[in-house]
């Protein structure tokens, strides 16, 4: 009984937040999505794309007749963009640490908005999307949008390390703030790459993580309760918490760069688009090769 009412609070309070998640995300995604289009490169489809000069090899039916006349001595072919979906699959997660916030805003929320806010500019132009489990299928549209902030609502992934992609995905995104050990992180990222797919890393931050603003006498806990610390002068420790950042994060910055992958780096207290932006471009990048 006292497990079914603790799923009916949790159930409840994921309900509640939902509206105000989408919100946000909906504000974040629609300062975006002006500039932005489909998938933009050719292929079957009925959708036109863009007219190009007439090559070896192309056949006579493919050549734009109308739009050949009125450029004498050229042949234009007339091109459409390529319709087949995508499937793209996200995965927020961490652990107590994800739940941190020297602010208002801590970081589990806001990778859970870019989640969202991705979402909703992939299935704009016309992908699927869904959570990294496996036997979830993904969605188009608002379904599914829908689907996956519901899911990190109801149920938020509270691993260290990311997971590896179900069977299916074109294209993965996995937003965390990394706090797993070096060695293990880089082990399940080598695991992930054998998978084959573009991937992209969104490194979520708090700013006193970035700036470590503390001094003197200082407690430290876990957002949970479960941990806690005692520094007679946490000031004196700033340096090598810097340095051990600075080599973690290096490290991870290597090995994505070293496969391929994109690693964007955000601060709770800066501007979400920007980052959201330099995601979703570099995405398109992927549907061009």
């Amino acid at each position: 009984m006292a497990e079914a009412l603790a799923l009916e609070r949790a159930a409840g309070a994921a309900a509640a937040r939902l509206p105000a998640l989408l919100t946000e995300a909906e504000r974040v995604a629609g300062t975006l999505m002006a500039g932005f289009h489909g998938r933009r490169r050719p292929g079957t489809g009925e959708t036109f794309w863009q007219y190009r000069d007439y090559a070896e090899g192309d056949p006579a039916s493919s050549v734009d007749w109308r739009q050949s006349a009125r450029s004498p001595g050229r042949l234009f072919v007339r091109q459409t963009e390529w319709e087949t979906a995508a499937t793209i699959r996200i995965w927020c997660g961490g652990t107590e640490s994800f739940d941190y916030a020297s602010g208002e805003t801590t970081k589990r929320w806001r990778a859970d908005v870019a989640a969202v806010a991705l979402a909703l500019l992939l299935t704009r132009g016309g992908e699927r999307v869904g959570p990294m489990a496996p036997g979830v299928p993904a969605r188009s549209g608002r379904a599914g949008v829908m689907a996956l902030a519901e899911g990190l609502l109801a149920d938020p992934p509270r691993d260290a390390l990311p997971p590896l992609p179900p069977e299916g995905a074109t294209r993965l995104v996995y937003v965390s703030d990394f706090h797993a050990p070096t060695e293990a992180l880089l082990e399940r990222l080598r695991a992930i790459r054998a998978a084959a797919r573009p991937c992209h890393l969104v490194q979520v931050a708090d700013p006193a993580e970035e700036t470590f603003p503390f001094t003197g006498r200082t407690v430290f806990r876990s957002p949970g309760g479960t941990e806690r610390l005692l520094f007679g002068d946490a000031g004196a420790v700033a340096d090598r918490y810097a340095a051990a950042r600075a080599a973690h994060f290096e490290a991870l910055g290597t090995t994505c760069a070293h496969y391929g992958w994109t690693l964007q780096r955000h601060v709770t207290g800066s501007s979400l688009a920007p980052t959201l932006s330099a995601l979703h471009a570099a995405m398109s990048q992927d549907a061009r090769r």
